[in-house]
């Protein structure tokens, strides 16, 4: 009898076993199917393309397409590829449903706004009230194609190097463009004024570099960009109509509010340009050699055969001055052209990757 009860008890633990693996197999590959198939989906959804005729829902506005897609964000390449190719249904109704579950984050726009060409004053953010002023020139309509180009850009600058830059650029009758820090005194106003007299784009960086303070939030953001923008405008009679984020337009100080600072520069009208080629000059133990090898292998790998390489005007940057006529001297050898960014140059954008 003790022997039947075991042999029993060892038989029954077998079945459950074994009825516990063919249940978890089952469920492992139900669900494994599922989410291929909700992921395969989900690709196809994201590879269909907009055709260009592209119909705006009734009542729905320009401005409020573009805040869904800034919200989400789109850089603006992103927003003119989306409108110009893609699946004109899924976006369509995507905006339908945002708007239908965010009512309260739009209104209509303001009669009295600013006919600058950007998006109007509207919605209940403060911020969208602050610096009136503050809107860009004609923003684009689109973005030119400049295949085979090299955009130098500098950031921080006015500069003790500033000087040594222009006269190497202008010795080669190149064009680039600076993303100035902005500066009361007058020897960094006569630098700035320098820049634009000699036919280079100046455009906005920023005047303080705090990170914590600046990306806190779009208020913060907004007070630092127009005290450089007010510093450049002053010192040179230009109104800038292009800007570069200090760190780049995704980095590890904004990743809660970069999404609603680059919604609301670009509904103001200013266009951002991060980089797609950099010297690395702002790296620690940075020299001529690494400058130059960083440089010419970002270009050659550049699939988009275009670069707009970020480089540093700043006193402790002497090795880009040093290296920047054998980079120049090198590139016209490839047959690249130089020009300088303006609001109409397609931007190089980040973006964060899964």
């Amino acid at each position: 009898m003790y022997f039947g009860s075991v042999k029993f008890f060892k038989h029954l633990i077998y079945t459950v076993f074994f009825t516990w693996i063919a249940a978890a197999t089952f469920l492992a590959v139900f669900f494994g199917f599922k989410y291929f198939s909700e992921k395969k989906n989900a690709e196809a959804v994201a590879a269909s393309s907009f055709p260009g005729d592209i119909v705006i829902p009734e009542g729905t506005s320009i401005e409020r397409l573009f805040l869904v897609m800034a919200s989400n964000g789109y850089s603006i390449s992103e927003m003119l590829d989306v409108i110009e190719s893609g699946d004109k249904n899924v976006f369509i109704d995507y905006v339908k449903d945002y708007i239908a579950e965010n009512p309260d984050a739009f209104s209509e726009a303001d009669d009295d706004s600013s006919d600058s060409g950007a998006v109007p004053v509207s919605g209940s953010e403060p911020y969208m009230k602050l610096y009136p002023e503050l809107y860009a020139e004609n923003p684009p309509a689109s973005f030119k194609e400049d295949s085979g180009t090299v955009y130098l850009t500098f950031d921080d600058g006015p500069s003790d190097r500033t000087s040594d830059i222009l006269e190497i650029l202008d010795r080669y009758d190149i064009k680039a463009t600076f993303f100035v820090c902005g500066g009361e005194d007058e020897k960094s106003q006569q630098l700035m004024r320098d820049i634009v007299n000699a036919g280079h784009t100046i455009g906005i960086h920023s005047i303080s570099h705090d990170y914590e303070k600046i990306y806190s939030s779009v208020e913060s953001y907004l007070d630092d960009f127009n005290e450089t923008y007010m510093c450049v405008y002053n010192a040179t009679g230009v109104k800038p109509q292009i800007f570069r984020f200090p760190g780049g337009s995704i980095n590890n100080y904004n990743r809660f509010t970069y999404m609603q600072i680059i919604a609301e520069m670009t509904r103001r009208g200013f266009v951002y340009y991060d980089w797609n080629v950099s010297g690395e000059d702002a790296v620690h133990g940075a020299n001529w050699t690494s400058i130059y090898n960083n440089i010419m292998s970002g270009i050659r790998s550049n699939t988009a055969d275009r670069a707009i390489v970020l480089l540093h005007d700043s006193q402790s940057k002497e090795n880009t001055v040093l290296v920047l006529e054998d980079i120049i001297d090198r590139l016209l050898e490839d047959g690249y052209k130089f020009d300088k960014l303006d609001n109409t140059v397609n931007p190089a954008t980040f973006t964060y990757r899964d």
